[in-house]
């Protein structure tokens, strides 16, 4: 008997939503951690537009809109932060919720590509583990 993983780490967030896979980790009741839930600001996803004006019709930050989408997605986020004001803002999402169309809106953002690397690309997977990889191949 296999033990599944109760958590899975992976990077998503409004460029990168990763539906296939969360659905696939949900399924099989893996809780899916957002890893980069703010994509670490890339493509300035804090000024993005589309999110703005939803974090407006909430008196919301486009940071709150991001988080409350991930939790109604039923992601778990813990959001990095060493300010103590940003932090207040992190816990600030369980005042409001995001309606369906606010939630099709930001689904419309996925660009379908991570933000840092392509975790399936054979090159860069040899640059992260390097000769411990080669050495597993060889064993087997």
């Amino acid at each position: 008997m296999t033990t599944p993983p109760a958590v899975n780490q992976i990077e998503v967030n409004p460029w990168y939503q990763q539906s296939t896979e969360v659905a696939f980790n949900q399924s099989e009741g893996v809780r899916v951690e957002a890893w980069a839930p703010f994509a670490e600001g890339k493509h300035d996803i804090f000024k993005d537009p589309t999110l703005a004006e939803i974090a407006g019709s909430h008196q919301k930050t486009t940071g709150q809109v991001i988080l409350r989408w991930l939790l109604q997605r039923g992601i778990t986020v813990i959001p990095k932060s060493v300010h103590r004001e940003r932090m207040i803002e992190n816990i600030a999402v369980f005042d409001f919720e995001l309606t369906p169309d606010e939630m099709t809106t930001i689904t419309s953002l996925d660009r379908r590509e991570s933000q840092f690397f392509d975790h399936r690309d054979p090159v860069t997977i040899e640059q992260i583990f390097g000769s411990s990889l080669r050495q597993l191949k060889e064993d087997n």
